[in-house]
């Protein structure tokens, strides 16, 4: 073993590198291990932006919502799922660094043209933040806001707990939402566009709920990024993938 070999050894050894995604070891030289890059379903080629898929992959069927446009890097499976459910259920914050990097890459490719005034994030309610100890949404968002050096503010409240949205099928989880946010009375949001930020989109209610508060309250239009979005098969129903939509 040269000198080189041995001083590798050595700090391989004392500071083992982790995966980004996942935070398993990894040689020193690598960022992410072989598992988690060939699982890391990226969202490329022609975007549908009613729903955030690749065109090939969108089943909305022009669906409409209250936000204008709607993007991820990720699909919310293989390297990205595991790395939302590390972050929020086994508290990994580390990760958001990456995966706020990729939101923060995926707004400058496609949704910069739009120009927001404010960020903000979906909240959580303060029983759900209590026990949780933060909302993973407003890590992300704040993180990817200081790489891009754009405002972020905490404009909407959850005013009461709604339980898990995965257990509902589409229709139940709109039912389940109505009224459930407010607005932060405090910072004006009058003729300002707003980037309306989360973790996972599935079925997009809470975010079409969070964008429809927005609104009435007075901003111009709304956009929506996302860290992942559901792929959904053509006649099947999105299936419990987490606890957010």
């Amino acid at each position: 073993m040269n000198k080189q070999e041995l001083k590798d050894f050595l700090i391989a050894f004392l500071f083992p590198k982790r995966c980004r995604y996942c935070t398993c070891v990894v040689k020193h030289n690598e960022e992410i291990c072989s598992k988690c890059e060939d699982n890391l379903h990226e969202i490329s080629g022609e975007i549908c932006f009613l729903c955030g898929c690749s065109k090939e992959d969108c089943t909305c069927k022009n669906h409409k919502s209250y936000y204008e446009a709607i993007s991820a890097p990720f699909y919310y499976d293989g390297t990205a799922g595991n790395s939302i459910r590390l972050l929020k259920f086994q508290k990994k914050s580390e990760i958001a660094d990456v995966l706020s990097e990729e939101m923060a890459k995926c707004y400058v490719n496609n949704l910069s043209e739009y120009s927001v005034d404010l960020v903000t994030f979906v909240p959580m309610h303060k029983k759900k933040l209590k026990e949780r100890g933060f909302n993973q949404a407003e890590l992300l968002t704040r993180k990817m806001c200081d790489l891009l050096d754009l405002p972020c503010e905490e404009l909407l409240t959850k005013s009461y707990e709604t339980g898990d949205q995965h257990f509902l099928d589409e229709n139940l989880r709109k039912g389940n939402l109505l009224g459930v946010f407010s607005i932060n009375p405090e910072i004006d949001i009058l003729d300002k566009r707003i980037l309306l930020c989360d973790d996972i989109k599935t079925t997009g209610a809470t975010l079409d709920e969070c964008a429809k508060t927005l609104l009435i309250a007075g901003a111009s239009d709304v956009v929506c990024l996302t860290t992942a979005v559901t792929r959904k098969k053509s006649g099947t129903r999105v299936q419990g993938l987490g606890t957010r939509d």
